[in-house]
Order: structure tokens, then sequence, then C-alpha cells
């Protein structure tokens, strides 16, 4: 509700005379309104100089609304309060459909604080926080962060635009949101009592440690706590956690990323918090002894991106790389890596530059060229980015011309990429990519001594986290449970096995489950993903398995496994479960019921009339709305539009999914899988050809994502084909159902160095036509020559648990010996350790050693070598006393230090070191089996 000063501003822009008499009466409502003498003053003050002249009437309203908002404490900024109003009536325009489930919490009693955070976050929320959480829930948050802002010493200290940014909004990233920040205020503002802003920033890392460990999964990140529940989560989600933790006591924090390495195939996200006025970077649940310390430290100084993205309209100093309504992305490169500025240049055939271009800046990794960062050209046909020093292929787009160019950003500053419409059919062209140089480690001040009480911290909160985690029920009561139940062990034992903390739930949905369901209740278990048994509540379990049979038997289904996946799982793509079904079958109508019985169209039909689309609204959180969401709203992007399709096809006894391969929304029409096109598309997505893989080098068997990708073709550019990772071309079928069109095959063989050595081959797939495509990856020619030599005589190592002395020199007799250097409790060992599997085989053929080796004398409690099974049956783990060999490998190598582990290191029986790998590569496997291959 508007306060009574806002209703006399538009007297005052009609005629002078009249504008006095109610700017009198404006001090008179003033004098009841406020209690400061300071802001009476302003506004009499402002008044005499308006007599002056009409031209500073602006001013007026200006200080005017700052002083009738001066009982406010949190925003003053004018600008940023003009900016907050004119987005806020633009949101309530968008989520009419939830208004008042949305809107109603300002009705009531807020104070002004309260009131300016919420608008704040109103103003800038993104689609799916709009469509899936009410006021109440967002009121909640916004009380916890000016709890914070109030009772922590460092509070108020925080300038306006960082809290606003970095501290009062409680979406992260593409997590599902929580309560968190309520839930474990005081547990946290416990831990760090006393604690200046450093030493809190640190401890709460710590205390997030205690609790969450690394561990990978799927895309969808689960909410803090989710992962709080679990004790473990991928990068992205431990980010996610500490983020939240380090805002829930009022610390700016924000999640950074690189979203690809340039020297390895992954990509990392750590934390960034606000520290007396600088930001400082930290590994989330991963303490160091300061700031600016992590595993990844190095690794980023080889970076070619790094960024993160700020809550709401964005005016601070930092670069930016795209600034939307709702957010800005932040280039932050130049903090970690050396950089510069590069220039593209869009022009046509005939030399004229292409305003309005897409330019894409795309790096080599997972076997794909993967846009980092996108732009579009000005006037003049340029884009600019900083980068690292590093190679790129920019690729272009307008309409359906397009065209591409590789730029080597330390030799170049500038590139021109000519777009035309000619798809370069069986054209192929090889590329070397090389990533910015490895350099010597930054030097530390941090002592021995820190280093060594941070290591018996980290053992501690191992130990308690390993505590929490033996709560988590065993076979035998899974077994008892069973019997209870009269259900299979031996299907329960997994589904447990996967439920970690949420096993309450699991137990509580399948015992509330009637007993001639219980049966469907565990299929359906077996269905959806390992993430969903770990973070989904009982009565959104109970939602999708008790409104399944209300439009058809599935004892009628061609078979039991194929309608609990799709019909009865509430899992369709990336997005969160949630309670839709049931909502869903009371929106529509009896007629339309029947229609869409005979004719599945007639959904397409209703969406296309009743959903409109933004693809941007939701560009910051990129999570789905959910399908109750969207029928609220009437509003989506095009992913959660077609999220939205499936689920009202499962909701009415409809098999449908998300093609994995091409993310297109299908129906099943008898036996075959129909696709929906909401959207014109330039090819033909009816028709059907096949590809057939061949590979002309029998010595490997290439797997997609590691060495070769395929991507077709789409109004400009090629997006890559979403097949199983890591399938090797021996596991693919002999001809693979495909859309018809153009595609693009890329191939890429990763170097010991981080460098690739790359090729593109344009072709196409007609319709009902197999076309054959040569996967040849390019190899690397030149004998691996030694680069120094060890005594093996002289290293001894002691045996993990045994404590039995293992020589070198036996180990590496009669073939050789590969050495790993790991920290288990760190993610890029974890990363090798898991990816050494792929390989078994040839090591074990092969004959020789491997060693993993703790670089430090003692090792987390909490690690268990059964933890990482299908290792080669010779690995051996033990203990490099005093890291001797490690610190002598790294002298060869002219390295200051080696703790960018996991280091690997080949060494023939001789001694002679053949082979060096420090820091985790995807496909390291593959480099080890190269490497060991001529040591006989």
């Amino acid at each position: 509700m508007l306060r009574p000063g806002f209703l006399l501003m538009r007297s005052l822009l009609n005629n002078r005379d009249e504008s006095i008499k109610s700017f009198e009466i404006l001090k008179k409502i003033s004098e009841r309104f406020y209690y400061d003498k300071e802001t009476l003053m302003k506004i009499n003050n402002t008044f005499d100089s308006w007599l002056k002249g009409i031209k500073t009437i602006s001013l007026i309203i200006l200080l005017v609304i700052s002083g009738l908002q001066s009982n406010a404490q949190l925003i003053n900024d004018t600008k940023t309060i003009t900016e907050i109003q004119f987005m806020l009536q633009k949101q309530q325009q968008l989520a009419a459909g939830r208004g008042d489930q949305l809107f109603n919490v300002f009705k009531s009693t807020l104070t002004s604080d309260e009131k300016q955070a919420l608008e704040y976050l109103y103003a800038y929320m993104p689609l799916s926080d709009l469509a899936d959480y009410d006021g109440d829930f967002f009121l909640q948050h916004v009380k916890s962060a000016l709890k914070a802002r109030s009772e922590m010493a460092w509070g108020k200290a925080i300038p306006e635009d960082i809290f606003l940014h970095f501290v009062l909004p409680s979406r992260v990233n593409n997590e599902n949101l929580d309560l968190f920040r309520i839930v474990m205020y005081d547990e946290i503002k416990n831990r760090i009592a006393g604690m200046n802003m450093r030493d809190a920033a640190l401890e709460v890392n710590h205390w997030c440690h205690e609790k969450v460990t690394y561990r990978g999964s799927d895309e969808r990140t689960s909410s803090p706590l989710a992962s709080l529940k679990t004790s473990f989560g991928r990068c992205g989600e431990e980010s996610t956690f500490t983020v939240t933790a380090l805002r829930t006591i009022g610390i700016p924090a924000r999640q950074v990323y690189t979203p690809r390495w340039a020297h390895s195939d992954d990509n990392h996200a750590w934390v960034e918090a606000w520290i007396d006025g600088k930001w400082y970077f930290m590994g989330a649940c991963e303490p160091e002894p300061d700031l600016n310390m992590g595993w990844f430290a190095e690794p980023a100084r080889r970076a070619m991106l790094v960024h993160t993205r700020a809550y709401g309209a964005y005016h601070g100093s930092e670069p930016v790389i795209d600034n939307q309504e709702r957010f800005a992305e932040l280039n932050l490169i130049q903090n970690y890596a050396a950089a510069k500025s590069i220039t593209v240049k869009v022009t046509t055939s005939d030399n004229k530059p292409v305003s309005s271009a897409n330019v894409e800046y795309q790096l080599y990794n997972y076997a794909e060229f993967y846009p980092i960062a996108k732009g579009i050209t000005n006037q003049n046909g340029m884009s600019s980015i900083v980068t690292g020093l590093g190679d790129l292929l920019i690729w272009a787009y307008q309409g359906e011309k397009w065209g591409y160019s590789k730029i080597s950003v330390d030799k170049m500053d500038s590139v021109t990429v000519v777009i035309t419409d000619q798809h370069q059919k069986g054209i192929s062209e090889k590329f070397d990519i090389i990533p910015p140089v490895e350099k010597n480690p930054l030097a530390t001040k941090v002592t021995q001594k820190d280093r060594d009480y941070n290591t018996l911290r980290l053992h501690k909160e191992d130990s308690i986290r390993t505590l929490y985690m033996s709560t988590f029920k065993d076979s035998a009561w899974v077994v008892a449970f069973a019997a209870e139940q009269g259900l299979s062990a031996e299907k329960l034992l997994p589904i447990f096995d996967k439920s970690y903390g949420n096993w309450k739930e699991i137990a509580d949905f399948i015992s509330g489950t009637a007993t001639f369901q219980k049966e469907w209740a565990v299929l359906m278990l077996e269905v959806i993903s390992e993430k969903d048994i770990r973070d989904t509540k009982a009565e959104i379990l109970k939602d999708h398995l008790v409104n399944s049979f209300n439009y058809n038997n599935p004892a009628s289904s061609r078979n039991k496994e194929f309608f609990a996946r799709y019909v009865m799982s509430g899992r369709i793509a990336n997005e969160m479960m949630l309670p839709w079904r049931k909502f869903l079958q009371q929106q529509y109508p009896y007629d339309f019921l029947m229609q869409f019985k005979s004719d599945v169209l007639v959904l397409v039909d209703w969406i296309k009339t009743n959903i409109k689309i933004d693809n941007t609204a939701n560009l910051h959180s990129r999570a789905p709305l959910s399908p109750r969401g969207v029928y609220e709203l009437k509003l989506a992007d095009n992913r959660s539009r077609d999220i939205f399709f499936v689920a009202v096809c499962r909701s009415l006894g409809h098999a449908a999914r998300i093609n994995p391969a091409t993310s297109m929304p299908q129906y099943m029409d008898g036996d075959e899988w129909k696709n929906v096109a909401f959207e014109p598309v330039t090819e033909n997505i009816t028709e059907k050809g096949f590809i057939h893989f061949d590979n002309p080098d029998m010595s490997i068997d290439p797997k997609y994502a590691v060495n070769f990708t395929v991507a077709r073709y789409n109004s400009g550019v090629y997006r890559t084909i979403e097949f199983d990772y890591g399938m090797k071309i021996s596991e693919f079928e002999n001809n693979i159902e495909v859309e018809a069109g153009k595609y693009l095959l890329v191939t890429g063989n990763r170097q010991s160095d981080g460098s690739v050595l790359s090729s593109v081959t344009f072709f196409e797939v007609p319709a009902k036509i197999t076309t054959n495509v040569k996967v040849e990856i390019r190899q690397d020619f030149a004998p691996a020559e030694p680069w120094a030599k060890i005594n093996p005589e002289a290293y001894k190592f002691s045996a993990y648990a045994t404590n039995e002395i293992l020589s070198l020199n036996t180990l590496s007799t009669p073939k050789g010996a590969i050495l790993v250097w790991i920290d288990p409790d760190k993610e890029p060992s974890k990363h090798v350790l898991a990816d050494i599997p792929a390989v078994k085989d040839i090591i074990e053929k092969w004959g020789g050693s491997i060693i993993f080796l703790f670089a430090n004398d003692k090792v987390s409690a909490s690690f268990k070598p059964a933890k990482f099974p299908g290792l080669p049956s010779q690995s051996k783990f033990a203990y490099d006393k005093g890291a001797k060999l490690l610190s002598e490998t790294g002298r060869l190598r002219n390295k200051k230090s080696s703790e960018n582990l996991p280091v690997i290191v080949i060494t023939d029986k001789n001694g002679n070191l053949v082979y060096y790998s420090e820091g985790y590569k995807i496909g390291i496997g593959e480099q080890i089996a190269k490497a060991i291959a001529p040591l006989k």
C-alpha cells in the first residue's frame, strides 16, 4: 500500500501554486509519519530550493521519496528503489496466475526493511521461484537474513549492494530451495560465536566439511538440507551448501564456476566469501588453513573462464559477461589466471559486418566444443570477451548462416568469422587445441604447523560425519523390514543402500502403501534416479503411486517396468520430483479427457493456446518449473513446457518422456515414440535415419564424450546428442536410429600436458538410410622417451593397514610400476580412483604394479579401499613417508612443490620415468594404458 506522501507526487508536477499548497500538506503529513528531524529538515530545504526554479522538480521528487522511506534502513539508493518498483510490477504481471500465493504476504504486518527485502527478492525472482514457492516461504528467508544482519558483528558494515546481491537471496544455483537458513541458523551462529569475519568464514567451511563430503552425482542440484541429510554431494552441491551456510550468518558468499577446464575434461565449482571488503576463495566443504587456498588454485591459473552470478540488477565494478534484467554473470578470470581481451568480427562472404549475430566462445571438453560464453555482435559486427591464454573455437551464426574459426588467445588479439549457409558435407578439419601453459605453484605463507593442525581437524570432522552415516540402515535391518512388508529383500537392499539419510522417508512410503500396491511401489523406486531416492519425501512418492491407476490398468501395459518408467515415475528430466499428478488430473474437464484419449495432440494444442513462453525470465535459476507451477502460472520456458507436456500425459495415463538423446518431448503412439515440436524447426524431425560408427583402429575402442561426440544441426549451430557417457563404439547398436539431418562429428585425444589432438567432420544422415561414420582418433606417434631416472632401491613404502615395507625395486620388477599419489578426501583423487577401473583389464594383463600412495603420514579414518571397487587386482595402498619420492619427482620436473594431487608417475623396471601427470584429467585411464603398453 502506498504511503500518503506518494499520493501527492503527481500534483507537484502540475503547476507551481498548487504544488506549493500540496507541499505544505505533505510537510504536515511527514511530521505525523516520521520522527527523524534531519529528514524533515531535508524536505524543508528541498522545498526552498525548488521555489528558486521549476528545473529542480525532479530532485524534489527523489529526495521526498527518499525521505518517505527513511525509516527503512536496508535500501537507500534511489536508483535501486526505482528499479525494484519497475521490475516488481513486471513480476506481478508474469505471476498473475499465482498472485494470492505470492503477493498476499505484503498484506501482513511487515517492517519497512522486511518489505524492502521482499520486494527486492520478488523483483528479480526467476520463474521457477515464482511458480513453486509462496510468500510465507520467502518471508521466512527475509527475516532470517535481516536477523543475521542485525546480530552478526559485521552485519551493518556490509555495503547495501553486496548484501542485496550475495546475502539476501535464498537461491544460489539451480537447487531446490528449502529452509536451511532458518533451520540451521542457531547451530552455525553458535559455532562461530566470538569470531571475526575471516575466522568465521573458515570455521563455517569446517562445519560444512563435518556435514558433507564429495561424491559425484547427476546434474540436478540437491537442496542444502538434502545434502545435509545425505552427507555428500558433487562440487556444485557442496558449493551451494557452503554458500548457503555462509549467507546464513550474514557473510556475503557466491558460487564460482569454471564451466569447463581447458586442460582436463571436467568443470569445477567453488566458493568466494566477501571478508572485510574483499573477495576470497575457498574449496567448498574442503577447509584449508587459510583463505585463498584449495586444490583447484593451480588448475584455475590455466582456466579460460571463471564466472559467478549476481542476483538482481548489477551496477558494480566487476566485469560483466551477460547483464540480464534479473541477474548478471560476472567474469572473474583475471582474479585467477593470466587473461586478455579478444575481439571477434563476424562478416558475410563479401566482407560486410553482421550485427546482432550470435557468437559462442567454445572450448574443447568432453569431446565436444562447449560454449563457455556467448555474445551478440554490435552494429560493427564485433563481440569481445576477456579470457585465458589458451585456444578457443569461435562459432558465429545468424539464422541459417554460420561459420567458425580457431583462435590461439596467447598469440592473437582478434579473429574474423565469415558466415555462410553452406553445410560442408564430407569436410574434415584437424585442430591442435592448446590450453594455457602450466606454471610453477604460487608460494604460500601457511606454515607446516598450520597444515598439520588443519589435517587433524579434517580427520576429526571425517569421524563425526562417519558416525552420522553409521545411523543409515544396514542390510540386517533391510532384510527384517522386507520380511515385515512381505517384499523381496533382494529388491529392497539396493534401494535402501541408495537412500542414505532419506531411509525413513522410503520406509514410510513403502509401509504406508496398500498391500496390493507394494510391489508397484518397489518397481517405481527401481526406475527413478538414485538422487530421487535419497531426497524425495514419502508424500511425493505416494502422489505418483496411488494416482497412477486412475486412467488405465497397468496390468494391461506391455510390461510393468515400462509402465513404471514412462507413466508412474514422477521424475521426467532434471527437475526436482514434486507432487503434481493428482493436481493435474483435477484440472481437465471430462470432454477434454475423452479427446485426449483418442488424440494426444489435443494436449499440444491446449498448451500452445494456454501456456505462454518466456525464455529469459528463468535464465537465472535454470531450474525447471514444476508441472503444477506451469499450470498455475500459465507461463514457462521451453524446457519446463516440455516437462509439463510429459507430466500431463503421464497424469492422464499415457506413456511419455523427454528423449534422452535429443531432449525432445515424446509420447508413445502404438509401438513408436512420436516427437512433439512446439516451435518451428528447420530440419524434418519426423524422418528417421541411421548412423553406423566405424572404428578403423581396432587397437582402441573410442568412448563417447571421452574420445568422440556427434552433434545435430538446428538454426545455425550444432548441439551434441546425449548418448550414454563413456559408451564404447563396440557397445553401440550396429545401426543407431537418429533424426534425419545434418551432423558434426568431433574427435579428440587428450595428451598428458592437457593439449588435444582434435578433428571435426561434417556429414549428413538422409531419411531411411544408414550413414557410415568413421570415428578416427588422432594419435601422437612420437615415442615416449624417459624424462628422468631414479634409483628404485632408494625408495621404500609402508603398506596401508599392515605397515608392511614395500620396496620400489621389487614392485617395479619385472615390468615397471604405476605410482599414484592421492588425497582420498579430495575430489580430484576420488575421480582418478573411479577412472582407473575402466582400464582394469589392460593393467592386469600388463602385469606390472600399481601403488596408490599417501603423501601424508596419516590418512582419514573414513578412508576405506573397499569404497573404490573395480581397481586392478595388483593394486596396493601405501605411505610415501615424508613424501620422499613425490618430492623427488617434483624436483626432477623442476617443480617447487607437487601438491596438486593426484600425481601419477610411471617407471619401467630400471627406474626410467616414462610418464608424469599432475591433477585430475578425464580419460586418465586411457593415458595410463598408452604409457604402459611399451613396458615389457
